[in-house]
């Protein structure tokens, strides 16, 4: 058979125009069925002609699709399409998982794969085929699927694979690896763990890789495998991406890895980025020592927010403001830019606490920050507790962005989280400090950010210069910074400024923040 693997579109918000990874779970399914011919199209990265694009359908026999929440809208829209060509249509990946009676029920679905996709779909293909295998569509576990009376059935969840090691190397031949770019390098993805070991409410990675009778499971691969995967990617590329949640949750094993990479000489051919945690760094300092020797010079860090009850609230119990001015410092010391994210109007914090949010993610001198809308995602108990609380605004997922705001809290409206996302961008990346400061950190050839230089004039070509048009392009402008958070900006050019959080119901001021580099960040409540 003929299988076209597609990768729908995102709306054009936040960052998306600087941030474009490649598929890797649409590679890595394909790589189970390598007897059926593969075509992969993704519109994040391709030039969409329609005409060309029905061509390619009519000479499927199978559209695969993958979905996260804000891409489902698209994707719906490409499997009617190939429903129109005659096509079978089964569609994976976060939202599926997530709400699979909503994407099961669409009249252009044939099959909704829920949680891990490689043996579901080697085993749907298979029984798409002519079935040679005798495969029973009831049991084949993970999917969920319409009867002749339109009614939706799911099957019973799939139990995961033990050993990752046992997947086939993903399809990389499928990728045209020029097109995707992260924060202006070329970037190759590389999945080295599944799930997390924490149970936050908020979280879809443990909806997405769960065993049924287990709520909680993380795996990981093998370092000879991880090595494996290196090595099959196009060094060609300027990184690897470890494209997990958190690239250090097992400290002995991280060491591991980047020991492993050392000695093999890597670092001198290619540059890596992961994701990680602020306490799992402070408490190991030396691992920012190996991650730096390893080639690690990107790494994404949740900032979230500079008041404690919020990070208390988002199970960072053991993450302090102190804590995210050292360890991003002790990165950037080394050479590593930091992409970092906050969250916009998380529950308890009023206007003034998340423009005090804003003001300490600009202290901070990031390469890079997203701003992130507080966002309960369907499927997740965060969900379920902002649905019974009457929060949810909006139930139309391409609000579901990460840009736009989705709910409300009960100190903010949803139009309001919505306009602080909008002058965090535009206070962050629209005033002139943010491109002074990178234009002096990577056009030093002296500096410990010298790395960066070969890649200079792609990064100011997507994210300097497209970034900023997107921005633009969505109505920001230095006028969308309030006098609040201008007054914040100027205290801070002073060294320091006042903060507050929810003390027993009451907002109380928290002892002036001190910025400079080697100050430590007070987090006593005065009384």
């Amino acid at each position: 058979m003929k299988i076209l693997y597609v990768n729908p579109a995102r709306l054009s918000s936040g960052l998306d125009a600087i941030i474009k990874g490649p598929p890797l779970s649409l590679i890595s399914i394909a790589a189970m069925v390598p007897e059926h011919d593969a075509t992969l199209f993704d519109f994040k990265v391709h030039k969409y002609n329609e005409k060309k694009f029905r061509s390619l359908l009519n000479k499927s026999d199978v559209v695969a699709l993958t979905s996260m929440t804000p891409q489902i809208s698209h994707a719906f829209e490409v499997a009617q399409m190939a429903k129109e060509h005659g096509c079978t249509t089964i569609i994976g990946g976060y939202q599926p998982t997530l709400a699979p009676e909503f994407v099961a029920k669409h009249p252009a679905v044939d099959y909704a794969v829920r949680g891990e996709g490689e043996h579901t779909f080697r085993e749907l293909i298979d029984y798409i085929d002519g079935n040679p295998s005798n495969r029973v569509l009831r049991n084949i576990d993970g999917i969920s699927y319409k009867n002749k009376e339109g009614q939706v059935l799911h099957n019973k969840d799939r139990k995961l694979e033990l050993n990752l090691d046992n997947f086939p190397m993903p399809r990389r031949d499928l990728l045209d690896d020029k097109k995707y770019v992260y924060l202006g390098a070329r970037v190759a993805q590389l999945e080295t763990s599944r799930g997390c070991p924490h149970n936050c409410k908020f979280c879809c990675i443990i909806k997405m890789w769960r065993n049924p009778d287990r709520p909680v499971t993380y795996r990981t691969k093998s370092t000879k495998r991880i090595m494996q995967e290196i090595y099959d990617i196009d060094w060609k590329n300027d990184f690897i991406f470890f494209c997990e949640d958190n690239f250090t949750i097992k400290i002995k094993r991280t060491r591991e890895i980047l020991e492993t990479i050392i000695r093999s000489g890597i670092p001198n051919k290619m540059f890596f980025s992961c994701q990680s945690r602020v306490d799992t760094l402070y408490r190991n300092p030396g691992l920012i020592d190996l991650m730096h020797k390893a080639g690690m010079r990107q790494v994404f860090l949740g900032i979230e927010s500079v008041h404690q009850q919020s990070l208390d609230a988002m199970n960072k119990q053991n993450t302090t403001p102190q804590m995210v001015k050292h360890v991003v410092s002790s990165l950037q010391d080394r050479g590593i830019s930091i992409f970092g994210g906050v969250i916009i109007g998380f529950p308890g914090e009023t206007v003034s606490m998340v423009r005090q949010n804003i003001q300490f993610a600009r202290s901070l001198n990031l390469t890079c920050i997203q701003f992130t809308p507080i966002t309960a995602f369907p499927g997740t108990d965060f969900y379920n507790e902002m649905s019974e609380k009457k929060m949810i605004t909006s139930n139309d997922y391409r609000h579901y962005d990460l840009f736009h705001s989705m709910m409300r809290t009960e100190q903010l409206t949803n139009n309001e989280i919505y306009q602080l996302v909008g002058e965090a961008y535009s206070a962050y990346y629209l005033h002139k400090g943010w491109l002074k400061m990178l234009i002096k950190r990577y056009t030093n050839p002296f500096g410990n950010f010298n790395w960066m230089g070969r890649n200079i004039p792609r990064f100011a070509k997507t994210v300097i210069k497209s970034g900023r048009e997107m921005l633009l392009s969505m109505g920001m402008s230095q006028s969308n910074i309030s006098e609040e958070m201008k007054e914040l900006m100027n205290q801070a050019k002073n060294g320091n400024y006042k903060t507050y959080e929810k003390i027993n119901g009451i907002e109380k001021e928290v002892e002036k923040l001190i910025l400079t580099k080697k100050a430590p960040i007070p987090v006593k409540i005065v009384e």
